[in-house]
């Protein structure tokens, strides 16, 4: 649920207590890439985090993101469960990040994988075994868990992006395969893009210190 905003500004708080400079994009911001007559242009930024998107990206808004991703951007996309229209528009976040994906004047399908139709909560230990990688195994410890609370799943296309790759799986499935991905990596350009099914962030606990 959407229930998921008040946690995702205590992990940006979290950020900013560890002295990254957090800001928002109010509600009429502008998504470019190249406007110096914009503030808030993702060229002045590293990283773009879009959680449940509920409005449908322009063809201009999709050029500018990829872009940005292109020219060494990050960015971490998060959807939410199958039927999350929450302005009634018609479009739910997963539709609209898939329609990003593969409408676009740029590239079909650029970072290598698409969000499901699903609907499902559930506890996965399932995390691809490796001896490192800097979002399993980074500064903050080894990710053991994921607990999503209604949310989706993405397939991956490996023909589309070689680099894709699925960290974490639904319990019962293959880490060496395509379906059932709870979390995802990718590069596109000399950027990096994560990919995760459910707008509700994981917490260990310390999500209120």
């Amino acid at each position: 649920g959407f229930a998921s905003a008040n946690a995702a500004e205590e992990h940006l708080r979290a950020l900013a207590k560890k002295g990254y400079i957090v800001e928002t994009l109010p509600y009429n911001g502008q998504i470019t890439y190249g406007v110096t007559t914009n503030a808030q242009d993702l060229q002045n930024y590293k990283v773009f985090v879009m959680d449940e998107p509920n409005i449908r990206f322009t063809t201009a808004e999709k050029t500018a993101l990829l872009s940005f991703v292109n020219n060494g951007g990050g960015l971490f996309l998060i959807a939410d469960h199958a039927v999350s229209d929450r302005n009634n528009d018609g479009w739910d976040s997963p539709q609209i990040l898939n329609d990003f994906f593969n409408s676009n004047s740029v590239k079909v399908n650029p970072f290598g994988f698409t969000f499901d139709a699903a609907n499902y909560s559930q506890t996965s230990s399932n995390v691809l075994s490796v001896t490192t990688n800097s979002i399993l195994k980074g500064p903050a410890g080894n990710v053991t868990s994921i607990d999503f609370n209604a949310g989706n799943t993405m397939t991956l296309n490996k023909t589309a992006n070689p680099n894709v790759k699925g960290l974490i799986y639904k319990t019962g499935y293959s880490t060496t395969g395509t379906t059932q991905v709870m979390f995802v990596s990718s590069t596109y350009g000399t950027g990096r893009i994560c990919g995760m099914g459910d707008s509700s962030p994981c917490d260990d606990g310390t999500g209120d210190l």
